[in-house]
Order: C-alpha cells, then structure tokens, then sequence
C-alpha cells in the first residue's frame, strides 16, 4: 500500500514547477478556454514518464550510460519540438479563440504531450535517483513486483497534479483581461523558445 502513496506524492510534486514545457502548454491551452486538450496532453505527458518510472525499477540508467549518444540526440530532437512549440505560441490564435474538436485533435494533444516527455531520457536518470533515495529510506522495496503499482501511481499523481492547475487557471482566467492574458501567454511562448534553444545548443556542444 505504502508503493503507490509515494508513487502518487512523487509524481505530483515533482510535476509543480511551471517553467516545464509540459507545465507551460498545459497552461497555455488552459488559458486558452481549451481545458480538453490539455489535459490530453498532461495524459500523454503523464503515461511517458511513468514509463521512465517504470524502468527506473529495471536499470535502464546503465543502458544510457553504454550509449552516450542516445541523451545528446534525444536533446536535439526535444529542442526542436519545444522551439516549434514556442514560435506556434508566440504566433499562434489569441486567448478566447474557438479551440480544435474532434478526436483527431485529441489525439494529437497526446501525442504531443507524450512525445515532448519521452524525448527527455534524462527522466530515467532523475527517476533512478529519486527511486534510490526511496529505497535506502525504506520506504520503496526494489522488488519488480511493485514496479506497476509505483509507475501507475506516478501517473495518477501527474495527472493530479495537472487537473488542479488547470481548476487553478480556470479561476484565474476570469479575473484577467484578454490582453493581459495573451501578453502571458507570449512569455510562456518565449520560455519554451529559450528551452528549446538551449536544448539544441547543449545537443550539438556536445556533439562538436
């Protein structure tokens, strides 16, 4: 029983820093009247580094460690999807404009929240380390067994996590002007340009 409570606590503390680029287009699209899509997005977020949790349990870290090349590519490619994303936010439609239906846009919201983790293999090095510092404590055992119970409740936790931002920003939609809203939002576009560069930097710095 103990397992799954961590699982849960971990996964939505871990996910309340807003400068993420999960954090920051779950933000966005919930300012954006378009609370559906989301969450879609923190789902597909959500089931990614669960899954990172999940092989945490198995090591995965030392495989990374064997194939150094794998953490600078996978840095490229998220730095490019995250630019992508910024440059569309900061030109994208205003707050209050009529969002995408239909499953086809569900469906792409996670896909797109589950590539933007997924891409980040540096999460089985913070999971490892989160999941030894648990179990020298005592409070994880390292048996496969509780493995799915700890990575499914790290879900729970993400998702928990996202469904009260977007209650909070909900809220706080209402008290603020359009304009106001659409200035924010172009700084969360620029924060994700930022990261997406930096990304990209660190990747060919290393490669070079």
């Amino acid at each position: 029983m103990l397992t799954p409570l961590v699982g849960f606590a971990f996964g939505f503390i871990g996910s309340m820093p807003v400068a993420g680029p999960i954090s920051v287009l779950v933000l966005h699209l919930g300012l954006a009247r378009d609370p559906r899509h989301a969450l879609f997005v923190a789902v597909g977020g959500a089931l990614a580094e669960s899954l990172y949790a999940l092989l945490a349990f198995w090591g995965l870290s030392a495989v990374l460690a064997r194939y150094p090349m794998v953490l600078p590519a996978a840095r490229a490619a998220g730095g490019v999807i995250l630019l992508a994303l910024g440059l569309a936010m900061l030109l994208g439609r205003p707050p209050g404009a009529r969002p995408e239906t239909g499953r086809k846009g569900r469906k792409r919201s996670f896909a797109l929240g589950f590539l933007i983790t997924a891409v980040n293999p540096t999460l089985i090095l913070t999971w490892t380390a989160a999941v030894a510092a648990l179990h020298s404590t005592g409070l994880l055992a390292m048996d496969r067994a509780g493995a799915l119970p700890f990575a499914a409740s790290v879900c729970a936790g993400i998702i928990a996590w996202f469904v009260t931002l977007l209650w909070l920003a909900g809220k706080w939609r209402d008290r603020v002007s359009l304009r106001s809203m659409a200035r924010f939002m172009r700084g969360m576009g620029i924060v994700l340009v930022a990261l997406g560069g930096g990304l990209a930097l660190r990747a060919l710095l290393k490669a070079v």
